[in-house]
């Protein structure tokens, strides 16, 4: 299956130990030696904040993502999420 960008950052990231939601895509990480994508950067709503809805980035290593399916990417992390240094996404640095 093939997907551009744009329809990967639709899909919601689904945790398959538990079936939860982790959150949204919204940057992916790629190495540009080998032209891959590395890692997956997903958006997570922060505890506490249901609020004002305030976000954090976590980055999940392409070794974890067990599928790609056409409404959601399935990832087993085990518990070994990474937090992100808070830095602009691709987009964001388009857009602004």
């Amino acid at each position: 299956m093939n997907c551009s960008m744009m329809e990967l950052m639709e899909k919601a990231v689904i945790d398959v130990a538990s079936g939860e939601k982790i959150g949204n895509l919204c940057d992916v990480e790629i190495d540009t030696k080998s032209a891959c994508v590395s890692a997956l950067i997903v958006s997570v709503k922060m505890k506490g904040n249901a609020l004002f809805g305030k976000f954090d980035r976590i980055k999940i290593d392409w070794g974890h993502i067990r599928i790609i399916g056409k409404d959601a990417v399935l990832v087993e992390c085990c518990g070994e999420l990474k937090h992100c240094v808070p830095e602009k996404s691709f987009l964001d640095k388009i857009w602004n």
